[in-house]
């Protein structure tokens, strides 16, 4: 039984690879940008957090997604963490392709006209720009949880989410770089993956380790 989360920016390949991990392994495959959230989970930000727990604690399972803080469950309970790392020009490039086809296939849930904004947030993200006001809540919050791996607790990871307000939704990294130093207390279980060649390492050892 393996637990693997997926963390990336858009058009990193998170859902491709955690689709290819769950078929080679058989296991539940979770994007949580799409979380269809049962009634008694709560609401808000402690509603995805108890829903955090609740899957974190299941045997196995493939989940994936951009967010911090708020999927400490998942990052703790994981026996890979995998990191997906690549270019800004493939990312837009990536992103750009999958919005047209979706969209030619009337599948597409996001409208043109916020592709923009979209692409110039994702920018910033690959190439670690942000005011002075995000850089300093970012060295804030590694200067005091940097360090320390503890079992998460819900009403600690609400405060969390309280206190660090970045740019963007709740919990979401706004650089790249904040996401390497943010996983770096885990760096027991971290895998990045940048090529091809890395995926295939990824699923070889998946492989070993499910046997």
């Amino acid at each position: 039984m393996v637990k693997v989360h997926i963390i990336g920016g858009p058009g990193s390949g998170k859902t491709t690879l955690g689709q290819m991990i769950a078929a080679q392994l058989h296991i539940r495959h979770q994007d949580l940008d799409w979380i269809d959230l049962a009634p008694g989970h709560g609401e808000g930000e402690e509603a995805y957090i108890n829903y955090a727990f609740e899957l974190a604690e299941q045997p196995d399972w493939v989940t994936e997604n951009i967010g911090l803080m708020w999927t400490d469950p998942f990052l703790y309970r994981a026996d890979y963490i995998v990191l997906m790392e690549i270019s800004w020009p493939v990312a837009a490039w990536r992103i750009i392709r999958r919005h047209i086809s979706k969209s030619l296939r009337d599948i597409n849930p996001y409208p043109t006209r916020l592709l923009y904004s979209f692409l110039k947030g994702t920018r910033q993200y690959y190439l670690n720009q942000v005011t002075a006001d995000t850089a300093a809540t970012m060295c804030a919050y590694l200067e005091e949880h940097g360090n320390h791996v503890e079992p998460p607790d819900t009403n600690i990871l609400l405060n969390r989410l309280a206190t660090y307000r970045m740019d963007g939704p709740p919990g979401a990294p706004p650089t790249a770089e904040f996401t390497r130093r943010y996983l770096a207390k885990y760096k027991e279980k971290v895998f990045v993956v940048r090529n091809n060649a890395d995926r295939e390492h990824l699923l070889e050892l998946l492989a070993k380790d499910s046997k």
